[in-house]
């Protein structure tokens, strides 16, 4: 007598997904086209004002530099922020960012760069090459000032 086994057939159904992007307000510029870190921070320093702790995020632009969206990526604690590069980029990618600028704040009012900040600078600029986007700057911004990675030669 001989046993033959039948075969189950496993049957997994996947959610089904859409994507998209959700407004969830605005940040005003006073700039049709983003020239220089100025015109970044003049635009966002309104919304980092005050915060008591480190908070990345990202400024999409698109071929002619002209903003398209700003979102906030990450929200740390006093003197961390922790994201992956894939995060930023699922934020570009969606609004067709041609180019991105990272933004984070330093609580502390210290402009200079960290070595992790400079890690996760040059983290995101393989990243971003990776899928054909420019990391046009990080600034690191305060209550009252700003610096450019960029415009210091890090970039």
């Amino acid at each position: 007598m001989s046993t033959t086994l039948k075969q189950v057939q496993c049957v997994k159904y996947v959610p089904k997904v859409r994507i998209k992007q959700v407004r969830d307000g605005r940040v005003r510029f006073e700039v049709d086209q983003v020239n220089k870190p100025q015109d970044v921070y003049d635009a966002v320093r309104r919304f980092y004002k005050g915060v008591d702790r480190e908070m990345l995020s990202v400024l999409c632009l698109d071929n002619r530099n002209a903003p398209t969206c700003f979102s906030v990526a990450s929200v740390g604690s006093l003197n961390t922020t922790r994201t992956r590069p894939a995060d930023i980029l699922k934020i570009a990618i969606l609004s067709n960012a041609a180019s991105v600028i990272l933004l984070h704040n330093h609580p502390s009012g210290e402009l200079e760069p960290s070595p992790e900040d400079m890690q996760f600078t040059q983290s995101m600029q393989r990243a971003c090459k990776a899928v054909d986007l420019q990391l046009y700057d990080h600034l690191i911004v305060t209550d009252d000032t700003f610096t450019s990675l960029r415009g210091r030669g890090l970039l």
